[in-house]
């Protein structure tokens, strides 16, 4: 029966009805309810409801007090950012588990990362959140605001329960996740450091930092297809072309992710000054980065097209347009005096170094002449400078960080275990007292504090992974940003893995992780 035939018949009590799949709304039928309910009180919950229990109960029937017809909606899977094995249901099943409640009328699954608009399409005379958020300013998003102002545009208003409430995470984490032995004894050292206190207090002190990334940046552009079949005329793969999107890439998703963390983020790249790239850095960059650039039209930006099979998200093949050589034909000196003399304002500074052809020559000697307390250096590999740019080129730097392969290069090591190479790099970096962190991939990851003979260690804490490019990006600036702000070394990789693991989450660098998706995953994980 569809929601308007329903509707039709029960009109005058909607909140009798039978069978819990007909309170199944699309989300285009909560636009126009309240209308078509005359003299009808609309109450509106929103949530993951990933778990359902008696706190839950009794918020819902709280809920239902201020009005007639009580509407709950829930977040899709794709934005539950709560960390590993969340949502541990779907959002199909959370519905039909909602809507078999006898106090729900209709349930509609929201496919937004915010309730905003849920709100917006129901427009409810009532919103109604539980007790916890009735001190504003605890709610690490801060969406509670957008969410009252939503409501109150629609002559809707604000409303608390008083229930007793009860955490999804922890019963989630208690009776659904197995978390591994090492997540286990990981998760127990960072409660033991102060768990999510000591983690919000190192964060605060990175709110303070002024930050210069200094870098390439990259256009990843993303060609999504679908592989229809092997070509007639060679063994090729035919796929039909469905559509493309642009994303910042490189030194810009750096940029983007501190933006959310940092007091101040300054962004110093070169680029080829093409018209797609000035509308990608004014659509796509945070408001809030200061941009200094140096376009040299006669070098095209670096740019890397995926041709990505668009169901599952794998990529089919990869084309590149990059060059390392802008430096043979054009002056250096302008940007390598403009960096140095930026890097005197700032607190740390971040050098991104792709192997796109930044730092090399002038560019290169001058980070040795950088008057900076802390600079944080990513030295990477890919498929255009293979073996050409290792760490060892730079000589003056606080923090490296950098993956297994990366660190194989550089010492041309295949075989020795990934804690040796580490240990290795440090012993080798001591004269400058540097910090280095290794990258595991899906093992996790290693932090060697400089001046130290201890290692540290966390597992990843990542499931479900759409895309991992720019993961390694996104462990890097963060952590560099916790060691400068002397960071506990047992809660660096923990950390850096989460925001890691919460990137991957994310098709290429479409968005940016937040500060508030970083702490709620972490409270997830540590409840």
């Amino acid at each position: 029966m569809s929601f308007f035939c329903h509707l039709k018949g029960q009109m005058d009590t909607p909140e009798t009805t039978s069978k819990s799949r007909e309170k199944v709304l699309t989300f285009e039928e909560l636009r126009g309810l309240r209308e078509r309910l005359p003299g009808k009180k609309i109450v509106q919950c929103h949530g993951v409801y990933d778990v359902l229990h008696a706190g839950h109960l009794s918020y819902f029937h709280s809920a239902k007090q201020f009005g007639d017809i009580l509407v709950v909606t829930i977040t899709a899977d794709q934005f539950v950012n709560k960390g590993p094995g969340r949502p541990y249901f779907t959002a199909k099943v959370r519905a039909s588990m909602i809507a078999a409640l006898q106090d729900i009328d209709f349930v509609a699954i929201s496919d937004y990362p915010t309730a905003v608009p849920s709100i917006e399409a129901l427009q409810p005379h009532y919103y109604v959140k539980g007790p916890d958020y009735r001190d504003k300013s605890k709610d690490v998003t801060g969406g509670i605001y957008a969410e009252e102002a939503a409501a109150q545009r629609h002559g809707g208003e604000l409303k608390f329960t008083e229930d007793e409430t009860f955490s999804s995470s922890s019963l989630i984490n208690r009776f659904f996740i197995n978390w591994s032995e090492d997540q286990q004894k990981t998760i127990a050292r960072v409660q033991e450091l102060g768990g999510e206190a000591a983690i919000s207090k190192v964060l605060d002190r990175v709110s303070q930092q002024k930050i210069l990334v200094v870098g390439e940046p990259i256009i990843d552009t993303y060609r999504f297809c679908m592989p229809e079949n092997i070509s007639s005329k060679s063994p090729s793969i035919s796929a039909r072309f469905l559509y493309e999107e642009n994303y910042a890439g490189g030194a810009l998703a750096i940029a983007n992710h501190l933006a959310d963390f940092c007091k101040e983020i300054h962004l110093l790249i070169t680029h080829g000054n093409e018209p797609f790239f000035r509308n990608l850095l004014k659509e796509k960059m945070d408001e809030r980065i200061k941009l200094h650039e140096y376009p040299i039209p006669s070098v095209p930006t670096p740019r890397k097209t995926r041709y990505i099979a668009v169901d599952k998200a794998q990529r089919i093949f990869e084309i590149t347009d990059l060059r390392s050589d802008q430096w043979s034909a054009n002056s250096a000196l302008d940007f390598s005096k403009n960096m140095v003399q930026l890097c005197r304002g700032v607190d740390g500074v971040v050098l991104a170094d792709f192997g796109h052809g930044l730092f090399e020559g002038a560019v290169l000697n001058a980070t040795q002449d950088i008057q900076n307390p802390f600079i944080a250096l990513n030295v990477q590999t890919n498929s255009s400078n293979y073996g050409f740019n290792i760490f060892r080129k730079h000589k003056r730097f606080n923090y490296l960080s950098m993956d297994t392969k990366e660190a194989r290069i550089a010492y041309h090591d295949r075989y020795s275990a990934p804690i040796d190479i580490g240990r290795r790099a440090r012993k080798d970096l001591a004269a400058m007292g540097a910090s280095v962190a290794m990258t595991l991939g899906s093992n996790g990851s290693y932090v060697f504090p400089g001046g130290a003979e201890t290692e540290h260690s966390s597992p990843a804490f990542a499931d479900q992974v759409v895309d991992a490019t720019g993961a390694g990006d996104a462990f890097f600036c963060l952590t560099a940003c916790l060691i400068k702000a002397e960071c506990p070394p047992d809660l660096v990789p923990f950390v850096g893995n989460v925001f890691a693991g919460l990137k991957t989450k994310i098709i290429g660098n479409k968005s940016a992780v937040s500060k508030a998706q970083l702490i709620k995953a972490i409270g997830s994980i540590l409840k």
